[in-house]
């Protein structure tokens, strides 16, 4: 039951992030919709995921792939900001 629930909500945050990509129209918005959101239903999916199989090597992919996840996001972000700022993409 609990990883069925995790699973759910982790999947509704990430399509609140899908609805907040559509619905904004800057592209700021746009980068702070899909990055929390996403990384967020994310985490809450891979511990629904390790909940299930209860197994110590899950546990510990799990943790390394939230933690590349939130290592990443930010600095993805920012680069694409940086390439705004610079001119260099256009909506």
């Amino acid at each position: 039951m609990i990883t069925a629930l995790l699973i759910l909500i982790g999947s509704v945050f990430i399509l609140l992030s899908a609805i907040g990509l559509i619905r904004y129209d800057d592209l700021y918005s746009r980068m702070q919709a899909t990055t929390k959101a996403t990384s967020f239903g994310i985490l809450l999916i891979l511990i629904g995921s390790s909940v299930c199989f209860n197994d110590p090597y899950v546990y510990l992919k799990a943790l390394f792939i939230i933690f590349f996840i939130y290592l990443t996001a930010p600095l993805g972000a920012h680069s694409v900001s940086k390439s705004d700022k610079e001119g260099r993409f256009e909506e």
